[in-house]
This record gives C-alpha cells, sequence and structure tokens, in this order.
C-alpha cells in the first residue's frame, strides 16, 4: 500500500471509531488530559470536525432521495391535493439531484476545512421532524389557507 492510501485508511478508520462522541467543540487542556491517545490525536490533528463532515456527507449522498417525500409533504394543502402533490415531487426532484451531489463533495473533501472551518453547506434534512397539516401544524405562510 503506498503511505497516502495508508494514511487515508488511517484517517477513515479513526473517523469511524471516533464519530459516535464527535464534537467540533474544542476540550479544555485539564479534559485533553484524561482522554486516550487516540482521542488526543483526533483533537491534535483537528479530526473531529473532519469526521462530522464526512457522516454529513454519507448522510446527504445516500439520503438525498428523501428529499421528494419531505417536499411532498411540505407542499401538501388540503384543499388542492394535486397541485400539492405534484409541486412538492418537482420541487423534492431538484432538491433530492442537489444533496447526493453536495454530499459526494462533503465525502470527497471530508479532510480539507472548505467552507471555512468545515461548516455545512446545505442545511440537515429534517425528514423526522413530524410537522405539518397531517400532524397538526400549518406549513404554509398564506394567510388565505385555513386547516
Amino acid at each position: 500500500m503506498t503511505g497516502w492510501s495508508a494514511r487515508t485508511i488511517g484517517v477513515l478508520v479513526a473517523c469511524a471509531i471516533a464519530a459516535p462522541g464527535a464534537s467540533a467543540e474544542p476540550m479544555s487542556a485539564r479534559k485533553r488530559r484524561r482522554l486516550d491517545q487516540a482521542d488526543q490525536f483526533m483533537i491534535r490533528h483537528n479530526l473531529y470536525p473532519a469526521c462530522h463532515k464526512l457522516g454529513r456527507g454519507l448522510a446527504n449522498a445516500l439520503g438525498g432521495w428523501l428529499e421528494i417525500p419531505l417536499n411532498m409533504q411540505r407542499y401538501y394543502v388540503p384543499n388542492d391535493t394535486g397541485a400539492g402533490m405534484f409541486t412538492g415531487a418537482a420541487v423534492g426532484v431538484v432538491k433530492g439531484a442537489l444533496r447526493p451531489t453536495v454530499g459526494a463533495y462533503e465525502t470527497a473533501t471530508f479532510l480539507l476545512p472548505y467552507p471555512r472551518g468545515f461548516r455545512p453547506i446545505l442545511p440537515p434534512i429534517d425528514y423526522f421532524k413530524l410537522q405539518g397539516p397531517i400532524f397538526g401544524t400549518a406549513v404554509t405562510d398564506d394567510p388565505a389557507v385555513k386547516y
């Protein structure tokens, strides 16, 4: 194995091990002393934000298709079901194509601090937050629509 690929595999393994407890916040020096060597390595080389970016990229790349049912639910209006569903499906297909592309970019560049400070490019997908007219909360800004 070449040095580059062995190093990349090492970083991926370190990310997989440390990802469940990953945090992008800096730790105090006192708390740092109590950490094991793997955590100290991750902090020293700023790998926690990189691992978070890798996880976010994989989630976007693999979960982009969730944009279609999410947007169909967002655009659902009880008095015009067909238009809301077709509009939501169209918006979902566009966003569903964009999210995996951004996810592939974030996965491929997870070691690079771009955008600045490993910030996310897209907001997280909120598919599992149950809102909308079906669940009792209106999602439209139109005051003429009454639920």
